[in-house]
């Protein structure tokens, strides 16, 4: 190493060494206390409805149309093209009719439970509570309430317990490794 680099390398490290004696000098005070402060307005929570199972939510009716005191010639057009409400009325059932999938072997089958009775497929326990459909002259749906457990544990929570609705199949998927049920109708 040359006399040049030497002397380079000397003064590098003094100026380093007096730059971490400056460091130490340095005085960092302490950082606030983190407080949270209420807020000046806080908004009211809003209130939530639990929602209905889907498929069985009433149907609002329109809203009556309000008094336009607006001139004549700035009135904007009534709303002339609207659809009626369609009624959402359900029949109770007494008997609710169930598709069964074996998962294992592919094959399918129905299964008639009537209302507050209960059946067996494979290693699960099927209660039905309630059975509603809807009347004549309407769109056809079905929705049976409910209850899944396993044989094995029937001290234990269910599987599942809620509303199944024909029309949304998809929405609740009921079952266990072994079979899959859905809604085919209800009378």
């Amino acid at each position: 190493m040359g006399l040049r680099a030497t002397v380079t390398l000397l003064m590098l490290c003094a100026g380093g060494l007096a730059w971490g004696q400056a460091q130490n000098s340095v005085v960092i005070p302490p950082a606030p206390a983190i407080v949270s402060a209420p807020l000046a307005n806080p908004a009211p929570a809003p209130s939530v409805a639990p929602a209905p199972p889907p498929g069985l939510v009433q149907t609002p009716s329109p809203a009556a149309p309000e008094a336009d005191t607006a001139s004549p010639d700035t009135a904007a057009p009534a709303m002339a093209d609207t659809a009626p409400a369609i009624p959402n009325n359900w029949a109770t059932g007494t008997t609710a009719l169930l598709g069964v999938l074996d998962k294992v072997d592919g094959s399918t089958s129905q299964v008639s439970i009537p209302v507050g009775g209960q059946a067996n497929v494979g290693d699960l326990q099927l209660s039905v509570q309630s059975c509603v459909s809807r009347p004549s002259g309407q769109l056809p749906d079905a929705a049976i309430f409910l209850t899944v457990q396993t044989l094995a544990d029937m001290a234990g929570p269910p599987l599942f317990r809620g509303w199944m609705v024909r029309s949304t199949p998809g929405a609740t998927v009921v079952g266990d490794a072994g079979e899959t049920f859905r809604v085919m109708g209800c009378s």
